[in-house]
């Protein structure tokens, strides 16, 4: 529950928050408006320095750092649980945070990591080194993780993940009570920027204890209120006492919260920006992020799939690519996406696919069908499905009429983005969607989702060749790695397994001018530890 003492900031922002409410209250409390207006205004404007409140997209939240894999999930995460390493705010490199400092052997293959003597839990007790161990193992047993796989890089890790070893196995050593170990398989340069995200974050036995600079306060279907952890190791740098997440309403009521103060930050794409009154606070920025198709391996079809077997053959697939009216699903985006990985300075330039080719789909088709033992006549169906947004009137049209011609008879239907990634698991699909951003600055935060034993894998495709890259590209760095790394990428986009269509453009409402510690990023992630006020008068004319 809310602390006394943020008990009135936070009865005045429940108020405010209604524009509707609130003058149904002025009107029946006369009294009240002179009470608001001598006694209260200098408690309000001394509560606004402190709180902040954020408009998200409506949809649900997954809480659980070690299940959740939703960027609006990942906002709240950055305050409310912490690990070894945090994001910087402005480059997003990783620092030191639960973690003071650390030392890596000679060989590369041994991390040890000292923690802070101050770092508590939101209930006031020390973060331990067995805290650390106990977090990690915990996100390995758990089914269905996400980013379980990516610690397979300790030894003793995968095993344990799936059910050939134990916990006593893997490497992660307790050294004293503020000093753990961890011993790898194979060097890995990436490991801080890795131990950024949430999933490797520290977390208490007791679910509503937090590591981070922020706890929940209080939490409903539309709202969260994260409050200031007064335990937490940096505390006295930490300024907002509280930050109050609500889901969107609709474009025109976010936009008056905007306009009227009652919102300072809004992440939701609900936003009616031509009534706007500061439109320079639109702030549009690429994100580190490909939207993008894939083909469904029948392994992780239903048992009873009434697929077409032949999408599992990547002859078929390719004929499909080839005929893809690429123009059109990729319309008048800023940054289309030929290939997979987002391009990152230094990353080999990869043969994608920018170009429709309706002749050599064609010839593919005829060939694919040769070597299933196909008739050239038979209708295959091919069913997608896509979370909405993927596609419009015009692309679908598009898509139908191009894969015609190669006897493609297809099937889309478009799903509501609420528990779509959950459908994905499930769905007796050829093709789904995906809209993903990568989680550190790095090729392999996209090429894991296709690796053959990685718990991102939704796709179940596999091959050797593209493990064995990945696999060498862990224990080397710089331009070396990065060319396993491409080689690794143009086996997958060889395999027509993935449709790469946009890298995503972010749109949030903010003043900078207003809100410090806010700066733009290709993550479109910003660690809410550091956010603060600037010293700026806030406009009230429309509050009363």
């Amino acid at each position: 529950m809310i602390n006394k003492k943020n008990i009135l900031a936070f009865l005045i922002f429940g108020i405010l928050l209604s524009p509707v409410f609130s003058q149904r209250f002025l009107d029946e409390n006369d009294e009240v408006e002179d009470l608001l207006a001598e006694e209260l205004s200098d408690n309000l404007l001394e509560a606004s320095k402190y709180v902040m409140t954020v408009i998200e997209s409506s949809q649900p939240h997954d809480l659980n750092p070690r299940t959740s894999s939703y960027v609006s999930d990942a906002q709240i995460f950055t305050g409310i649980y912490e690990g070894l390493f945090s994001y910087d705010p402005n480059s997003l490199n990783p620092v030191p945070a639960i973690c003071e400092k650390y030392k890596i052997s000679r060989d590369k293959k041994r991390w040890t990591f000292y923690l802070r003597s101050n770092a508590r839990f939101s209930d006031g007790s020390n973060i331990t080194a067995e805290d650390v161990r106990n977090s990690w193992l915990s996100l390995i047993a758990t089914p269905d993780a996400p980013y379980a796989s990516m610690l397979d890089i300790i030894s003793g890790a995968a095993e344990y993940r799936t059910g050939t070893g134990s916990a006593e196995d893997v490497k992660i050593t307790v050294v004293s009570p503020t000093t753990v170990s961890i011993r790898l398989n194979k060097p890995a340069s990436y490991l801080p920027s890795l131990l950024c995200h949430a999933a490797f974050s520290i977390t208490h036995r007791i679910p509503t204890v937090f590591s981070g600079a922020y706890s929940i306060g209080d939490i409903k279907p539309n709202q969260i209120i994260l409050e200031k952890n007064e335990f937490y190791w940096d505390s006295e740098n930490v300024q907002l006492k509280m930050i109050c997440f609500f889901q969107s309403l609709g474009n025109e009521e976010n936009t008056q919260f905007y306009n009227t103060g009652f919102a300072e930050w809004i992440t939701s794409y609900d936003v009616n920006t031509n009534k706007l009154l500061k439109p320079g606070d639109i702030k549009l920025n690429a994100e580190f992020g490909t939207e993008y198709m894939f083909f469904k391996d029948s392994s992780k079809k239903p048992a009873n799939s009434k697929t077409s077997p032949v999408w599992d053959m990547p002859e078929f697939r390719l004929a499909v690519l080839e005929a893809m009216p690429w123009d059109i699903l990729r319309g008048n985006s800023y940054v289309p996406a030929p290939t997979f990985v987002y391009p990152l300075s230094d990353y080999p330039e990869v043969e994608g696919f920018s170009y429709t080719d309706p002749d050599e789909a064609k010839l593919l088709m005829m060939d694919a069908r040769n070597l299933a033992g196909l008739s050239q006549n038979e209708r295959i169906p091919l069913i997608m499905d896509l979370s909405e947004g993927t596609m419009n009137e015009a692309s679908i049209t598009a898509v139908k009429e191009a894969l015609d011609p190669l006897g493609i008879d297809v099937q889309i239907n478009l799903l509501s983005y609420n528990g779509y990634f959950e459908h994905i698991k499930k769905c007796d699909a050829d093709i789904v969607s995906y809209n993903w951003i990568g989680d550190f600055a790095d090729p392999l935060a996209f090429l894991e989702l296709f690796r053959g034993d990685s718990t991102m894998n939704e796709s179940g495709w596999k091959n050797k060749d593209f493990d064995r890259l990945i696999d060498e590209a862990s224990g080397i760095s710089g331009k070396e790695r990065f060319e396993r790394l491409a080689q690794a990428e143009k086996i997958l986009l060889d395999s027509g397994m993935v449709i790469p269509l946009i890298h995503p453009i972010s749109m949030t409402i903010i003043s900078t001018e207003e809100i410090g510690g806010w700066y733009p990023n290709a993550f479109n992630i910003h660690p809410l530890k550091y956010l603060y006020k600037k010293n700026v008068k806030p406009d009230l004319t429309n509050c009363f």
